[in-house]
């Protein structure tokens, strides 16, 4: 017969181990960099470092990214929605942290186009200033990094959901054109991904006052992503 100390030792045993492992595998899923965007990866040294700058579009398709680059890259990015272009002025150094990048894809502009949270509105005069003082910035600090600029994903077809703003192609098209001036002025490389949504925006947002992208859409956006820090990337030995 089994002792009742030992049932009880045993019944204590449990009551401890399996919270803990179901703890540890809840943490494991929210550290997974490739599923996580926030949840930056340990580098592999032998490997360049990529970092992702922008706002939740971004986010979303981080994580894909990361995965499309899996063994020929670190990719990071700020724990954090990056916001609007003035923001990012501001915060740009805190975001580049030791300076330590091979290549830095960025991006600006849904926030500028809407306005969200913002006391002052964003034009495409200010928008560009706020652009060029971004680039020269990293350009100070990451002397030796390929910098490329990604042109914002379209507005959403109706008024924004939270805004109830209609940002006409007109404006788009006004803003896009400052950001392509400001990074022709200092040879920033360019991903269009507002031509690669196109007039596709039916498909792959949410709903017609969205801005933000189903699953197909975010994976067509990190294939793009991806494959243009692509064309940046260092040689490096390191198998995949």
């Amino acid at each position: 017969m089994v002792p009742m100390k030992f049932v009880l030792y045993s019944l204590l045993w449990l009551a401890l181990v399996f919270p803990s492992v179901g703890w540890a595998q809840k943490s494991n899923k929210q550290t997974d960099p490739y599923t996580q965007p926030f949840a930056n990866p340990v580098d592999d040294p032998a490997l360049p470092r990529v970092l992702i700058i922008g706002d939740s579009i971004s986010i979303g398709y981080t994580p894909r990214v990361r995965t499309l680059l899996k063994g020929r890259a670190n990719v990071h990015r700020p724990t954090t929605n990056c916001r609007w272009s003035a923001f990012g002025a501001e915060y740009i150094g805190e975001w580049l942290g030791e300076g330590d990048w091979d290549v830095i894809h960025f991006n600006f502009g849904l926030w500028d186009w809407y306005g969200w949270s913002q006391e002052v509105k964003a034009t495409p005069e200010s928008y560009a200033e706020s652009l060029d003082s971004i680039v020269r910035q990293m350009k100070d600090k990451c002397p030796e990094a390929k910098l490329i600029f990604a042109i914002t994903t379209p507005p959403c077809v109706e008024g924004e959901k939270k805004v109830k703003i209609v940002v006409t192609e007109q404006r788009a098209k006004a803003f896009n054109k400052a950001a392509r001036e400001v990074m022709t002025e200092h040879g920033v490389g360019i991903n269009d991904l507002y031509g690669a949504i196109g007039d596709q925006r039916a498909k792959y947002q949410k709903g017609p006052d969205d801005v933000h992208y189903t699953d197909p859409g975010r994976d067509l956006l990190a294939a793009k992503v991806a494959a243009r820090i692509s064309l940046d990337l260092p040689e490096t030995t390191s198998s995949p």
